[in-house]
Formats: structure tokens, C-alpha cells, sequence
């Protein structure tokens, strides 16, 4: 694969824009209480490798409207949850929706239930600059988060950092290389997902990391199949050094 199709830092006005993409895309599908986020469960083998474990300190990054990490809570022993996403003060709010033209009904988005339910704290801070202690993560779920940032490296270095070491990693992320530019050129504009990233790059970053589970879904079997070469999916564990 050629170094120039792997795209891991945008331009800050290309960043923006992506999030004013995302603010847009939120608002007109808050409604449908989900975002691929039982499609990830499903391929995640509804994260039972986790069940039972307890893990005190629960943080999700990029956890847009419905988050991935309600899946999770119910099979787990946990004591404080963590929510990031620069665009969260958005999604907590109470969005109301027209019904029959004459009546309003109101939606409460997941990421809600769960600040109410849990007191979850929450963070609009990017997630290059993780408002947190290093050291203090026992769970850290990042899931279809990795293309939408300013800057992979800096994500991925933050979150390591703010994982203990023995710290449980989940990473979904669909994959892009240069046939995809070839065979749907249209999806590299995608004003929504500035950064492109390969197989290769993302396990770079998490070699110090040990497998729990890890797969390279196909074209076929990945969630965007037009887009997309393949999806990855790893849940492992933060080495001791």
C-alpha cells in the first residue's frame, strides 16, 4: 500500500468541517436510537470475551448519540463511566421530534439515559487532549471513532496513556486502501472521515498490546462494503512493560 493513501492527520478546516458534518448527520437520525452500534455488537460477539470482568473505570471516546458502551455495562462489574465526544453536549439534550404533523414527541438520546442513569462524567475535549490521569482507564472503547479525528497518532497515544497497564482496548474501525480510492474515489472526499487508515497502521500502534480477540473482516462481511476493504476489530490488553 502506498504511504500517500494512508492519511492518519487533517487539516484543522478539513477537521471542522467534519464535525459540522457530524452535528448535521446527528440531528436528522437521533431519532432511530442507534448508529451501527448493534451492528458492532454482533461482530464484537456481543463483547462476551468481557462478561463478568470488572473494570472500575469505563471510558468511551467518540461516543456519538447511542454509544457502543451500553452493550457492555450489563455484562460487566464497573464503578465510574467516562464519556468523550467534542459533540456530547449536543447529544445529551432532549431532541424533540414531530409526529402526525400536529404532536410532538420527545426523544431522550442513550448517551442521556446513561449520563442520568450512572452519573456519567462527560467531556467535549477532542480525543487527542483526554482530560485524564495516565494510568486511570481499566476499559476504553473506541469504536468507529478513528477516521472522524484530527490526528490518529495523537488519539492513539492518548489513549494508551490513560489506560493501566493490564487495561482492556476495543478498537472497530473500517479500513480504507488505495483499490477503495480506485473503486469508489467519491468516499475519499467524504467530508465526515478526513483520516484513512490500512490494517497495518492501526496495529503498529498496538503492538504493545496483548490479543483478546482480533479479526480482519472482508470487504463482504465489513460494514461498508463499498468504502471499505475490510473492518477491524480488537479487544486486547495493555502489556506491562
Amino acid at each position: 500500500m502506498k504511504k500517500d493513501i494512508v492519511i492518519t492527520k487533517a487539516i484543522e478546516d478539513r477537521w471542522r468541517e467534519a464535525q459540522q458534518f457530524e452535528k448535521g448527520f446527528a440531528k436528522s437520525t437521533i431519532s432511530s436510537g442507534d448508529d451501527w452500534n448493534r451492528w458492532w455488537k454482533d461482530k464484537f460477539d456481543d463483547y462476551n470475551i468481557l462478561r463478568w470482568r470488572t473494570f472500575p473505570n469505563v471510558l468511551e471516546t467518540g461516543c456519538g448519540p447511542h454509544t457502543n458502551v451500553r452493550f457492555i455495562l450489563p455484562i460487566i462489574h464497573f464503578k465510574n463511566l467516562y464519556l468523550e465526544d467534542p459533540l456530547i453536549e449536543l447529544y445529551i439534550k432532549t431532541y424533540e421530534k414531530r409526529f402526525l404533523r400536529f404532536f410532538k414527541k420527545e426523544h431522550e438520546t442513550n448517551v442521556s439515559k446513561l449520563v442520568r442513569r450512572y452519573n456519567a462524567v462527560v467531556t467535549e475535549k477532542k480525543l487527542e487532549d483526554l482530560p485524564f490521569q495516565s494510568g486511570t482507564i481499566d476499559l476504553l472503547v473506541c469504536i468507529n471513532v478513528l477516521d472522524h479525528v484530527f490526528d490518529f497518532h495523537r488519539c492513539m497515544d492518548q489513549m494508551c496513556r490513560v489506560l493501566k497497564r493490564g487495561g482492556i482496548l476495543i478498537i472497530g474501525q473500517d479500513l480504507s486502501n488505495e483499490e477503495d480510492k480506485s473503486l469508489c474515489p467519491e468516499s475519499w472526499d467524504d467530508i465526515g472521515h478526513p483520516i484513512k487508515l490500512d490494517e497495518n497502521t492501526i496495529s503498529d500502534k498496538l503492538r504493545l498490546f496483548k490479543p483478546w480477540m482480533f479479526k480482519i473482516l472482508s470487504r463482504e462481511e465489513g460494514r461498508n462494503p463499498t468504502s471499505h476493504y475490510g473492518t477491524y476489530l480488537f479487544i486486547g490488553e495493555k502489556a506491562e512493560k
